[in-house]
């Protein structure tokens, strides 16, 4: 039951009997078959089935809760016993977006290994939007993004703050502070769509009514280092994490009465709450930006 459980709450999750398949690595009808039998057991439809779509049945909306808190149970259960087995090589998967992953759990990872020898760290780094996507599809036991979690199917929880600052290109000197006003011409190096750091600026701006058409942007690359490239090479002005530079890396300038900031938080599926191991694992990255 507990296998047909997970399935149920793979395909309320996913909307799709097929991504579901996918994501348990088995058939579409096997997949059909579980939810059948706890229909059965039930006595009651939990899918409203259309060529267009799946949705949960009142019964379905009632049993998913059940169904998460039972899972949550039985992963905790399992994590306890894993615990006590003497000298279990345990691998934590972590999927991180690229501030975090670079720049902060390199260095947490180092006093976790130090407290934690029997822990193997697995990380995989990406930008917010693919972070979130592995964490639901349970690919990470945790996701490190740089921006709050708004997702029903994920938890998060603050590890920590960080400033973004304007790096200037050598050579280029500017106020500081610098009235927003002046940002209009300034030359830009912009992270992609779909980065943390792009979208806390944006909104930072936005909110003083500074729009994206306001600004002159010159380029979009996809990771921290291209962006620490583009500054030494001339090619613009850039908002880059202060975390992530080294000390006088670059000169920095703030915007005036404007501090951007974005939160550092840890995600993971909501019926799958963190283990001791991974909770010591998150005190350690918070340890760095207290």
């Amino acid at each position: 039951m507990i296998e047909s459980l997970r399935l149920f709450q793979l395909v309320a999750r996913e909307g799709s009997f097929t991504r579901a398949a996918e994501l348990a690595g088995l058939t579409r009808p096997a997949v059909s078959q579980h939810i059948k039998h706890l229909e059965e057991r039930f006595g009651l439809p939990l899918f409203v089935r259309s060529t267009r779509q799946v949705a949960l049945t009142p019964a379905g909306e009632a049993l998913l809760p059940h169904a998460e808190r039972i899972l949550g149970a039985v992963n905790e259960m399992e994590a306890a016993m894993a615990a006590l087995r003497p000298r279990a090589k345990v691998v934590v998967e972590v999927a991180a977006s690229t501030l975090p992953g670079e720049s902060l759990l390199p260095r947490a990872l180092a006093r976790f290994r130090a407290d934690h020898p029997e822990a193997e760290v697995r990380v995989r780094i990406a930008n917010t939007e693919a972070v979130l996507g592995w964490v639901r599809e349970g690919r990470a036991d945790l996701g490190l993004v740089g921006q709050e979690v708004d997702d029903p199917w994920l938890e998060s929880e603050q590890v920590g703050v960080d400033e973004i600052v304007l790096a200037l290109r050598p050579g280029v000197s500017l106020p500081d502070p610098l009235p927003p006003g002046q940002l209009r011409q300034v030359p830009l190096v912009m992270r992609e769509a779909g980065s943390a750091t792009r979208a806390t600026v944006l909104h930072a701006l936005g909110e003083r009514g500074i729009g994206p058409e306001d600004l002159n942007v010159v380029a979009e690359v996809g990771s921290p280092e291209a962006l620490k490239t583009a500054l030494r090479s001339g090619v613009g002005d850039a908002f880059v994490s202060l975390s992530a530079l080294s000390p006088g890396e670059f000169a920095c300038v703030r915007l005036e009465g404007l501090r951007i900031t974005r939160p550092i938080c840890a995600v993971w599926q909501r019926h799958r709450p963190p283990a001791d191991l991974h909770r010591a694992l998150l005190e350690c990255l918070a340890a760095l930006t207290e």
